[in-house]
């Protein structure tokens, strides 16, 4: 959104700032340092480094494992977050 209005020449529209205002905020903790390859007409991600890494080693394993829940606790989650639709259903006597 903020592209589009910035595109179509809006720069006096308030909801520039606004949104400039949120980007500013939601990106106080980015940091770091990244490594890319320039080659014709593309580049590569080679890594980053940050002390901010939401994706660090130390959260998890990422991919098939998963040390961060159990089984247990994704049957849980399961049952919470499909809440709504259960209700739904039962509201409108789908079978």
């Amino acid at each position: 959104m903020y592209g589009m209005l910035l595109h179509e020449g809006q720069y006096l529209d308030p909801v520039l700032r606004n949104t400039e205002a949120f980007l500013t905020d939601s990106q106080k903790t980015v940091n770091g340092t990244v490594y890319i390859s320039l080659h014709p007409y593309r580049f590569t991600l080679d890594g980053i480094t940050s002390e901010n890494d939401l994706m660090g080693a130390g959260f998890g394993t990422y991919g098939e494992e998963n040390k961060a829940w159990s089984a247990q606790d994704a049957k849980g989650f399961i049952k919470i977050l499909s809440n709504a639709g259960r209700i739904y259903k039962q509201v409108n006597d789908f079978k």
